[in-house]
Parts: C-alpha cells; structure tokens; sequence
C-alpha cells in the first residue's frame, strides 16, 4: 500500500479458508486504522467443498466469520436466489457465529476435503517444471465448479495461454498444493471443460 494515500477502499479476498488469514486480518486493520474502506470478496470460499456439489459451505456461517472482523466495512457475496439474498441479509440481525456454525466451517478440515477455493498463493508455480499457470487454472476451476459460473471460467482461461493438455509430459505431478489440490486431476478437468466450451 502507498503511503501517500491516494487510496479510499482496499478490496481484498478474505474467507475461513485461507491459510493465511491471520496474515490477511493484520494486513486489514493495518488498512483500516489508515482510514481506508475494506471490502472482502471470496468471502463464500468457492461455496461447495466438492466439485460433484454434494457438500455445501454453510454459507451464513463464512459470512458471519468475515463480518466478526470489526475492520471489514462491508462484503459481496454472491446470491443466486431471493431465499440466498434473505440468508445473507439475516446475518445482519444475528451475527454471532453459532457453535454448531463454528462447527460447520471446519467440516471440510476435519473430513480432509480440499475445498474449491484457491488461495493463489502460487507456491505451486516453482514445482511445476512446465511453467504451468496452476494458479488461473485452480480460480477458473473454482468458477466452473462451486459457483457454476461456466462463462466466468471461460473468460479466465481465455486471459491466458494454455496448451491443450499441459500436463501431458509428467507422468506425475509433483505440485504439492498448500490447499491439498491434485492439482493434475483438477487442470485435467479444466482443459476437458475448456474443450467443450
């Protein structure tokens, strides 16, 4: 962030599911106590923990984690129906996370899911010796998957150049992805969905 403050709001993502949220509150109040409005996107955490979307992410629950942080000033979760919006709205009246809400957001830690949400950490780019773009590969998946957003994904993968298969030369992946991705499985998705596109 520049000091010179020539910036009113910093939009950043900020879920349960980041490894780095303690890193990424710090980094909020920081903003916050300069007098800069904070909005948290990502904050549904890709919605399901499955791409098959079985097991769905108590959605009232990730935003009532986000908004316990005092120095969030407002989010964007998305809604698909009036009974979501009604959801989410009723979190303004009763904020406090519930035990069994806790409870429900470390189901997918518990049951060892990886979820869909991608950190973008990149970490994964120096293991990858095809240079691949793992990271626009795993938000586009979370698009195509959790939120069913299929022209959103679409749009993601066309920002970059991908082959038709690049992971076509690694008999084994050896990206070792900080969220427990398999990370082969998931690109393999995305270039057999991007064909079909």
């Amino acid at each position: 962030m520049k000091k010179n403050k020539t910036y009113d709001v910093v939009s950043t993502a900020y879920n349960f599911r980041q490894k780095h949220r303690e890193q990424v509150k710090e980094a909020i109040s920081y903003a916050a106590d300069a007098g800069l409005g904070v909005v948290a996107f990502k904050t549904q955490a890709g919605v399901y923990w499955d791409k098959e979307r079985k097991h769905l992410i108590n959605m009232k629950a990730a935003l009532k984690w986000v908004l316990q942080d005092t120095n969030v000033h407002t989010t964007v979760p998305a809604f698909n129906t009036y009974e979501e919006l009604k959801e989410g709205l009723s979190v303004m009246t009763n904020l406090p996370l519930t035990p069994r809400e806790e409870a429900d957001l470390k189901i997918g830690e518990n049951r060892g899911w990886a979820g869909l949400y991608c950190q973008q950490c990149a970490r994964c780019l120096d293991q990858c010796p095809n240079g691949v773009d793992i990271p626009t590969l795993m938000r586009s998946y979370m698009y195509a998957f959790g939120y069913q957003d299929r022209m959103r994904a679409k749009e993601i993968l066309e920002s970059r150049e991908f082959e038709s298969f690049p992971c076509r030369y690694c008999k084994k992946c050896t990206v070792s992805c900080s969220q427990g991705f398999d990370v082969k499985s998931r690109v393999l998705d995305m270039m057999n969905l991007r064909n079909g596109f």
